[in-house]
């Protein structure tokens, strides 16, 4: 990215070397120096043709290597010779050090430029004014090496920057995405399942009152139970949707909690000391989620007894970790869509999950998650299905092992 920053400073450099060539060619002809004139000059063009041609696919390869570098220098010092002492030698030693100090930085720069300042010392003449301008020549060398150098350093600054702000407005635009989901959420969906979870409830009452058969009474509280579930998923949803927290410690508390509360399964759970200070927002809603779709794969499938929850970072990867006692599974491709939600969210956040047998028998589940250079709001693409999970599968980023 900060090559391309550069790219056309260093296309124009090159062009204007390209343009003091043509001009050497010409005065090699008129001078007659002959073929060795034209030798010189067709040296030295491939150095800026090539560069100028195609900087955005190659030119980190064109920075970063030393051979080509210091075959400038030579082919630098070498095509100066048949322009040595004119107008052209001065621009052409200019637009070079220039490049090389955006290319290489300031020592390196200066280093490559020595060549070039020793060699405007000795064109000059051996008189006064030939030594001044000599010393001009190299002072010349000298300052546009430092320009070029700082071109190229506010140059690369202005492309983080412009990165850097463009993943602001984005986290902006999904933020506001975020909350208008969880208006819409909230004055459709959350109002109706209310509604309906009222209603269910008082159907069901009213079915026992009335002597019901007892299968029809159970069968009324049973979608009673199933809308009062689905409500309270789409409030934990609203809250995941509007909440720009860092740091999970509490976060896992309270879903182990309310998991165990609802299904009646002890849940263990426990956070590493530096968790906190490595998750940040967008981190902390995948972990949120992650774990709630974790849990309530367990819940569906594992039959189990009891759940293991263990969160920690090292050197900024988080992982976590969830084990059951339950029934097992047979593969790590095994499953359905809770399974594969996880595992596209894991690789959305460029880590990865593995389902593995656990040491006593169950199932241990384990997400890995490299280091985010910035965390930002956490949003799937629209390729991943939707999970039979109750937490939506947009709230999430995290390890889980």
């Amino acid at each position: 990215m900060t090559q391309r920053a550069i790219g056309s400073t260093v296309r124009l450099l090159c062009q204007v070397r390209l343009v003091v060539l043509a001009f050497a060619l010409v005065l090699a002809l008129l001078d007659g120096a002959g073929w060795l004139g034209v030798f010189l000059v067709v040296l030295a063009a491939p150095f800026s043709f090539v560069p100028a041609l195609n900087w955005n696919a190659r030119g980190q390869v064109y920075a970063r290597n030393g051979i080509l570098l210091a075959g400038d220098v030579v082919v630098a010092v070498v095509t100066l010779l048949p322009i040595a002492g004119s107008p052209l030698m001065a621009i052409y030693a200019a637009a070079t050090a220039a490049l090389w100090g955006l290319l290489a930085g300031l020592l390196l720069g200066v280093i490559m430029a020595v060549p070039l300042a020793l060699h405007q010392l000795t064109v000059y003449g051996d008189g006064s004014r030939g030594l001044v301008t000599g010393i001009a020549g190299s002072a010349l060398v000298v300052v546009m090496t430092w320009t070029g150098t700082l071109l190229g350093r506010r140059l690369r600054r202005q492309a983080l920057m412009s990165v850097e702000l463009a993943t602001v407005r984005e986290q902006e635009v999904v933020l506001a995405e975020r909350l208008r989901l969880a208006r819409d959420l909230h004055d459709t969906v959350a109002g109706d399942l209310a509604g309906l979870a009222l209603a269910t409830r008082g159907l069901a009452d009213r079915l026992d009152r009335e002597g019901a058969p007892p299968g029809t009474v159970v069968l009324a509280r049973e979608v009673s139970d199933a809308v009062g579930v689905a409500h309270r998923h789409t409030r934990a949803a609203l809250g995941e949707l509007r909440d720009e927290r860092a740091g999970v410690s509490g976060s896992v508390a309270d879903i182990a909690r309310h998991w165990t509360e609802r299904t009646g399964i002890p849940a263990r759970q426990s956070v590493g000391p530096d968790v906190d200070d490595v998750v940040g927002t967008g981190r902390a809603q995948h972990v949120r989620a992650l774990l709630t779709e974790l849990l309530e794969n367990v819940r569906k499938h594992a039959d189990a007894s009891r759940v293991e929850i263990a969160v920690s970072a090292t050197d900024g990867t988080v992982a976590v970790l969830v084990s059951d006692d339950g029934s097992g599974i047979l593969t790590d491709r095994s499953g359905g869509y809770g399974m594969r939600g996880v595992r596209e969210r894991a690789a959305l956040c460029g880590g990865d999950a593995t389902w593995a047998p656990g040491p006593d028998g169950g199932t241990t589940v384990r997400v890995l998650l490299p280091d985010e250079p910035a965390d930002a709001p956490a949003v799937l693409p629209d390729s991943v299905p939707e999970t039979t999970s109750t937490v939506p599968s947009y709230t999430m980023t995290t390890e889980v092992a």
